[in-house]
């Protein structure tokens, strides 16, 4: 994954681990009731829970009371946890200036430092924040809708 290029498996992710840590710990729910909560698709979604489990984020439950549940508290479970979960790890060996090239401390291009330096500082902002914290605030595409309404709004009333 490139720094900071988050696709949607990473916003679908975070939308239905968030769903499920509102639910509370221990909670187990079904892929197709997350998907329906986060506006998902259903099969797109059990792909990301496939990575999800194999990262030790989700754990999967069959039988009668089947559905996924985290296997730690929401806030132990980083972002950086989920975004590599889905995602990959971040980049860390090209060149900036030239992708064909490893980039090393000796002999690295005039890009190195600072790209080293954003690149740490992006992956601690992301390990710095939890799932837990994510879970807590008004979800993301809760705020879009929200925002929309309130444009929308704006715009009947200065019509008036």
């Amino acid at each position: 994954m490139r720094l900071l290029d988050f696709g949607a498996k990473t916003e679908y992710a975070v939308r239905a681990l968030s769903l499920l840590a509102e639910r509370g710990e221990g909670a187990i729910v079904t892929v197709k009731e997350l998907a329906e909560c986060a506006e998902v698709s259903v099969h797109f979604l059990y792909t990301i829970f496939d990575a999800l489990t194999r990262a030790g984020i989700v754990r999967q439950h069959r039988g009668v009371q089947r559905g996924f549940s985290l296997t730690k508290p929401a806030n132990a479970i980083s972002f950086y946890d989920i975004v590599e979960a889905v995602e990959g790890p971040l980049e860390k060996g090209y060149c900036l200036l030239d992708r064909r090239f490893p980039c090393r401390e000796r002999g690295s291009c005039a890009a190195h430092g600072v790209w080293s330096y954003l690149r740490e500082q992006a992956e601690q902002a992301m390990r710095s924040v939890s799932l837990d914290d994510i879970a807590r605030q008004n979800p993301p595409w809760h705020r879009l809708k929200e925002k929309v309404q309130e444009h929308i709004a704006d715009g009947v009333a200065q019509k008036r």
